[in-house]
């Protein structure tokens, strides 16, 4: 069997459950296999594979028709250009969230923050967010948090990964164990609804109930986040979280009650909002 007859056995497998991405799944489960960059997989069409190879892929396909995110079955991800390590119990960092990251950097740049801008990502996960940053603003410094023992874990590996030794994990539900106050508060919380999440999981779909279930309406978190971010941020302090299209305005609502102005919505690639910021004006203005 040649890489390309593998390559289309294998999208062919997979396109009645993923329709969207059967070829690029196929692809980078066959890549992390061979331990080749895409590049070179493209270049090898004709190459033969053996049967110990071939039985390595099938049953990665298999997992990936189950349900699997690809991500799981590599244990990696890509992410600001950067490789994340993941396992089961974190979830998977989206393409959306590199949006957040961006508007972030870029707000850095905009309103001319101090050098030593202080930054807290909170509901971490896998780091990505946190590192990302630090990647692309060293001076900042960066803490990160989550209440899960498999985040913190799966984090430091990432920080040691890509040699980020200078981020501090915080184990805190929400804001329980943080101190001190930030210039910048970004989140990219559980926000679907209890709904969604029902549904996801009669399909058994495999990432954390913890890191989807945002409640009724999918807000629970945003409304908590945001009602005591105010008591954890500096004057003019930025608070930004990625969410749900449809949230878009309950989440605007639920910043201005809370004395956040300057509200900025932004879109995705597609034109969807996913992006929403708003500044803290402090009672300890001059």
């Amino acid at each position: 069997m040649t890489v390309k007859n593998l390559l289309k056995q294998g999208a062919e497998k997979i396109a009645p459950r993923w329709p969207g991405t059967p070829v690029l799944d196929a692809s980078v489960l066959l890549q992390n296999i061979l331990g080749i960059e895409r590049e070179k997989l493209l270049s090898s069409y004709d190459m033969k594979i053996g049967t110990g190879i071939e039985d390595l892929f099938n049953s990665a396909v298999e997992k990936r028709v189950s349900g699997y995110p690809v991500a799981y079955i590599t244990g990696k991800k890509e992410f600001f250009g950067l490789d994340f390590e993941v396992a089961e119990g974190i979830l998977v960092p989206r393409a959306d969230t590199e949006i957040l990251v961006e508007t972030i950097i870029e707000a850095v740049l905009k309103n001319h923050f101090e050098k030593k801008i202080s930054i807290l990502d909170l509901c971490t996960g896998s780091g990505c967010i946190a590192i990302a940053l630090k990647k692309n603003i060293p001076a900042a410094d960066i803490d990160a948090s989550d209440l899960s023992e498999k985040s913190e874990k799966i984090f430091r590996k990432n920080c040691f990964n890509l040699n980020e030794k200078e981020i501090r994990f915080i184990k805190s539900d929400l804001f329980e164990n943080i101190g001190g106050k930030y210039d910048i508060i970004v989140s990219n919380p559980p926000y679907l609804t209890d709904e969604h999440v029902d549904e996801m999981i009669s399909i058994n779909w495999p990432e954390p109930e913890s890191a989807l279930r945002g409640g009724r309406d999918g807000l629970d978190f945003i409304r908590k986040i945001t009602e005591e971010a105010v008591n954890f941020l500096n004057k003019d302090g930025l608070l930004a979280y990625e969410a749900d299209p449809s949230q878009m305005d309950s989440i605007k609502t639920i910043m201005e009650k809370n004395e956040f102005s300057g509200i900025n919505i932004i879109e995705d690639l597609t034109g969807r909002k996913r992006i929403i910021t708003g500044s803290f004006l402090s009672d300890e203005q001059d």
